[in-house]
């Protein structure tokens, strides 16, 4: 590993599969930085940043609060209905929040040893060059339904279309073997599947494993 450069991972992993404790506890134990992607959306949305005008030039007006900033439950009402909708604001907002992101590695960079990115779109996206190498926690549907029954109170059916929205496994690991057949002398590493269907410890547990294989991998400062 040369000096002053980090290590950057991306995370991603469909809704329910448990993310959001990888990230915390690689923050806590290992010290890296985190990079949440869709905070960065949010943010690049508010009055006076990159993507508002456009965001409502396309949507109109009647997506603006009382305070004049966007309502994001009202945005996503009006673009989730409608796909060509949810591709043109992807379009707005996707290259902003990845200028943003690479702004925040090229700042930190050799400050933490690691940073680490989650997007939920982040292969979608095409974040690959971004990357030494991408995580995508998976668990099986039956086990995400559970959980997000049991933490958000989503019905089933709710469970279930929003989960038939997004892409699989096969689909990540396909559009990473595309990208590493199309970039043979990028320094990418390719797709680590962290599998999360039992409890916390064994996540944490796969978690260390992959830690201590990059770290034996790239050394250390």
């Amino acid at each position: 590993m040369k000096q002053n450069k980090s290590y950057i991972i991306g995370i991603t992993g469909g809704i329910g599969s448990g993310k959001s404790l990888v990230l915390d506890y690689l923050k806590d134990k290992y010290d890296c930085l985190i990079i949440k992607a869709d905070d960065i959306g949010n943010e690049v949305k508010l009055k006076g940043r990159e993507c508002y005008e456009p965001v409502v030039s396309l949507l109109g007006k009647d997506i603006l609060g009382e305070d004049g900033e966007i309502v994001k439950s009202g945005m996503a009402d009006m673009i989730f209905a409608d796909e060509k909708l949810v591709d043109k604001v992807n379009a707005i907002i996707h290259p902003a929040v990845k200028n943003v992101i690479c702004k925040q590695i090229l700042l930190d960079r050799g400050k933490h040893k690691f940073i680490v990115v989650e997007a939920a779109l982040l292969i979608e996206a095409s974040y690959f060059d971004l990357f030494d190498e991408i995580w995508v926690v998976d668990a099986d549907k039956d086990v995400r339904i559970k959980r997000l029954m049991e933490s958000r109170g989503y019905s089933l059916e709710k469970c279930e279309s929003i989960i038939a929205k997004q892409n699989d496994l096969d689909y990540y690991c396909l559009q990473s073997d595309i990208y590493m057949n199309e970039n043979p002398d990028s320094d990418y590493y390719g797709i680590r599947i962290v599998p999360n269907n039992s409890s916390i410890e064994d996540l944490y547990d796969v978690t260390d494993k992959v830690m201590e294989e990059i770290n034996g991998r790239i050394g250390k400062y």
